[in-house]
């Protein structure tokens, strides 16, 4: 009976994992050629593209037209090139980027699964670690709604992801003992390459040095020395490169935008409880699924150097988790954190759980296969979300054709600012949240920017929200009064925040 039951359970989950990587890939593909932002900040994203392939600076003084986001450019380089090579526009560039990224992250996710379950002296641990990938990759796409359905948007994470899991991958290459090649060279070509991945990753998004850190406590762990000196030269060496050079042909303004202010922002700490008390319970099944084993594990009679040997064997898996987890958590309880900052978390606690639940299943009975699977079924359970919510209608087609007719109309009169959505003007311009990030740590708002305001450079200025006179943006309202209201029913954005917000009215506001 437990048989037949861990059998049915198995199809299920290879059926579940099948069909939300479908469901995903279809999602994706219907909103590739989507011509408005899908996520609110994506309109700035593309903004970061626009001026790359204008050849114009992305890091210079916070002044009163442009100033970027606090990203590296490794994704707005990449995103531009592809628009270069195919002609798209810069929105489906960038989202297929981000989707290219993300079947690239489903199947590193397979391949770090399968290969830390299959073993040379067990017949049945090949395809197990197979069907085990599937159901991570698969866990991993079915995950798309509740990290704000970032997979294909015109956002960097997915890059960055998949730049490090590359990295982690080729550094559990390097280190698997049961593969481990006599010829030292090859796994020196693993630790190098590996390090070079996760200096991409850094180029992407900063948390990446989180994983190096992890990479080269796992083989300090190890007591690989003769693979830490390579790995930690390759990954310093090019991230301290890459930062002298982006420092020098900016002034200094890259290391002030990626590193002074997100440092100056600092840590929240009560937004961190929102990743124990909201976040990780999303994922209790697959915490359970990884703990269980775990524990049972320990408690086994098995000699102690037994023990010492498989921590030691597993060092590489053990460091990217808790980095990971650490990397959501930090980001969380940064000013800002979205819940896109759950994906790096949720990813090696993925694997985790997998490789955890695949190994103790080939060494259970079938009986104990039956509460493995009912677990993963559960964590599938938890994360089903409405498809057509994810999509653009006709309706949000509509609105943001209509803004954008407004803002064109507006510009007629001269410069408009829009400050909370990007791709709509021109000259582009800096968007609210990057004005906020430059605010909170500079105490201040820019000087090019407050001078402009004097001056009555802007015909209008659009705001999804009218300004309060006792808050941040008071400075604006010294120089610029209410006049208008644009009604919106809905809004274009279908991804994350929903900005404008449904029924609320967008406010123009013009000189005194």
């Amino acid at each position: 009976m437990a048989q037949t039951w861990g059998r049915r359970l198995c199809l299920l989950r290879l059926g579940l994992s099948g069909f939300w990587g479908g469901l995903w890939l279809i999602l994706a593909l219907i909103r590739l050629p989507y011509p408005y932002e899908l996520e609110w900040i994506g309109g700035a994203m593309h903004d970061h593209c626009e001026r790359v392939l204008a050849g114009q600076p992305l890091y210079v003084p916070p002044g009163a037209d442009w100033f970027p986001y606090e990203y590296p450019p490794l994704y707005f380089w990449v995103s531009a090139l592809v628009v270069r090579i195919t002609g798209c526009p810069a929105f489906a560039a960038m989202r297929a980027v981000s989707i290219l990224s993300t079947l690239g992250c489903a199947y590193l996710l397979s391949l770090w699964v399968r290969r830390s379950i299959t073993r040379p002296d067990h017949d049945d641990s090949r395809k197990s670690g197979t069907i085990w990938g599937w159901i991570a990759a698969g866990i991993f796409l079915a995950t798309y709604r509740f990290t704000r359905a970032w997979y294909d948007a015109e956002r960097l994470d997915m890059l960055f992801l998949c730049l490090s899991l590359l990295g982690i991958y080729l550094l559990v290459c390097a280190t698997d003992e049961a593969a481990k090649n006599p010829v030292g060279k090859q796994r020196m070509a693993y630790v190098c390459l590996s390090g070079l991945a996760f200096s991409l990753a850094f180029l992407t998004k900063q948390q990446a040095v989180l994983f190096m850190i992890g990479g080269g406590a796992a083989l300090l762990w190890r007591r690989e020395g003769r693979l830490l000196v390579p790995f930690a030269l390759t990954a310093l060496l090019l991230c301290a490169g890459a930062v002298v050079a982006l420092n020098a042909s900016t002034q200094g303004w890259f290391g002030f935008y990626c590193f002074h202010v997100p440092l100056a922002n600092g840590i929240q700490l009560h937004l961190a409880t929102k990743y124990f008390v909201e976040d990780l319970p999303l994922y209790a099944p697959l915490i359970a699924l990884l703990i269980v084993p775990l524990w049972v594990q320990r408690h086994r009679a098995e000699p102690e150097s037994r023990a010492d040997r498989g921590v030691a064997a597993n060092a590489v898996l053990i460091a990217m988790t808790g980095m990971g987890l650490l990397g959501s958590l930090i980001s969380r309880a940064h000013w800002g954190g979205d819940q896109n900052v759950l994906m790096a978390g949720f990813i090696v606690l993925d694997v985790a759980a997998c490789i955890a639940a695949g190994r103790w299943a080939l060494r259970g009975s079938k009986a104990v296969t039956v509460p493995l699977y009912a677990l993963l079924l559960a964590q599938f359970v938890t994360l089903v979300y409405r498809p057509d919510l994810q999509l653009p209608h006709a309706a949000n087609r509509e609105a943001g054709e209509y803004y954008s007719a407004r803002i064109h109309g507006l510009e007629r009169e001269g410069e408009v600012l829009c400050l909370d959505h990007g791709g709509m003007t021109l000259p582009r311009h800096f968007q609210r949240m990057a004005l906020l990030d430059v605010l909170n740590s500079e105490k201040r708002m820019p000087p090019a920017f407050v001078a402009a305001l004097k001056a009555h450079r802007y015909a209008a200025i659009v705001t999804d929200e009218p300004l309060d006179p006792a808050g941040k943006f008071a400075v604006v309202l010294e120089s610029y009064r209410q006049a208008e209201s644009l009604h919106l029913t809905t809004p274009w954005v279908v991804t994350g925040f929903p900005t404008p917000s449904p029924g609320r009215a967008v406010w123009v506001y013009r000189p005194r």
